[in-house]
């Protein structure tokens, strides 16, 4: 099959969205499919791919810790024309509006199925928009984002999402389009090569009294319930006195700046670390020299980095919400704790002071369990989606 990939966003931007549509291209190809990405453009960057067609963005705005580009408006009749030599069997658009609204009406002029995965709880990210920032406003804006969900998401002939929480979300707007969901697997052999615990924390110069790691790998962002995170690491380490933990926190972010200054009013510099963002592959060997993973946002779809958490045989600390709520096995191979802050410091010094050999086996545990979320079983349903819903649209 050959399949329209439309995204607003693909390399050199890295995020959830992205290592999607990788993972799943990688393994399909392997099976003969063939992938045509349509995404935006991007500043002075060279293609390395073939079958990348790119769309003139908007200028872009510059968010503290990263850039992502929106498509300018298209002429869906050229990119018709465009695509048609490509003979197309289905459309899969990654994102709701935008470049996700011009593939859904791409497919309507061709005359091909669409797709789409709804990789995105919109509702928690509309504080980016300055003009909701106000209590009224957001209320309102919330309700209009749901109802576009309901009114796009009906137009597809299948819907795609990260976990079953997600498809229960929809159901709930009103979706009545067909939902499956497909997490993004994991390649776990990137996974193999990491740090040990000397390496990591001579790398980042963590002092050497401070021998149990807490590690964080995602976006500094509100919408990660960062500073839930940040309060419970002070609690745990000034209120409950366990000076010989440090919490890692790799990512970059538009509250990245912010929150370094509150750890420094804390007098917490010495226990905290923040990286930055960094190469994906640094990334992945960082997970190795870790204890525990600690992850409180409750916005995840599908929260990807819990799977690389677990397939580096970490235990997950996570908010009972959403995504990590369906791929935690609570007290077996992590933690859900409620979205308290008292409580999920407990969880955090339970772990802290749990037998290594008690711990070993829940992070033994984490790696056998995400077994059955590798890339070439979520490969496996996807390109079953794909041709159910392409047989379905020639009946």
């Amino acid at each position: 099959m050959r399949i329209g990939i439309f995204t607003e966003c693909y390399d050199p931007i890295m995020n959830g969205v992205v290592v999607s549509i990788k993972t799943f291209r990688k393994e399909l190809e392997k099976r003969g499919h063939e992938y045509i990405i349509i995404t935006t453009s991007y500043p002075n960057y060279h293609e390395t791919e073939k079958n990348i067609l790119r769309i003139r963005a908007l200028p872009f705005t510059k968010p503290k810790g990263s850039k992502y580009p929106i498509a300018r408006p298209q002429s869906v009749r050229r990119w018709a024309k465009i695509l048609a030599p490509y003979n197309l069997d289905l459309i899969h658009c990654q994102h709701l509006l935008s470049t996700g609204s011009l593939g859904l009406k791409v497919a309507k002029r061709l005359g091909i199925p669409t797709i789409l995965t709804y990789h995105t709880l919109l509702t928690e990210y509309i504080h980016y928009a300055p003009i909701v920032k106000y209590w009224p406003l957001s209320w309102v804006a919330k309700r209009v984002v749901i109802r576009k969900s309901r009114k796009y998401c009906n137009q597809y002939d299948a819907i795609v999402t990260p976990s079953p929480s997600v498809a229960k979300l929809l159901v709930s707007y009103g979706v009545k389009t067909p939902i499956t969901p497909i997490p993004t697997g994991i390649d776990l052999s990137k996974f193999e090569n990491q740090y040990s615990k000397e390496e990591l924390k001579a790398k980042y110069d963590i002092p050497q009294d401070q021998d149990f790691i807490f590690l964080y790998v995602s976006r500094i962002g509100k919408e990660k319930n960062i500073y839930f995170l940040l309060k419970a690491a002070k609690r745990l380490i000034q209120d409950r006195k366990h000076s010989n933990a440090h919490f890692l926190l790799v990512g970059g972010g538009d509250e990245l700046e912010n929150a370094q200054k509150l750890v420094a009013t804390w007098g917490l510099g010495n226990h905290i670390t923040f990286t930055g963002g960094l190469p994906k592959d640094e990334t992945n060997k960082i997970f190795g020299g870790a204890d525990a993973f600690v992850f409180a946002s409750y916005t995840e779809t599908q929260g990807i980095i819990i799977q690389e958490a677990q397939a580096s045989g970490l235990p997950v600390i996570a908010v009972n919400k959403m995504g990590p709520s369906d791929y935690i096995k609570d007290g077996i191979d992590g933690f859900l704790v409620p979205l308290n802050i008292d409580q999920f410091t407990d969880i955090m010094i339970r772990v802290l002071m749990m037998r290594p050999d008690e711990r070993k086996k829940m992070g033994e545990n984490a790696k056998r369990n995400v077994q059955e979320f590798t890339a070439e079983k979520s490969a496996d349903k996807m390109e079953k989606l794909y041709e159910k819903t392409n047989s379905n649209s020639s009946e």
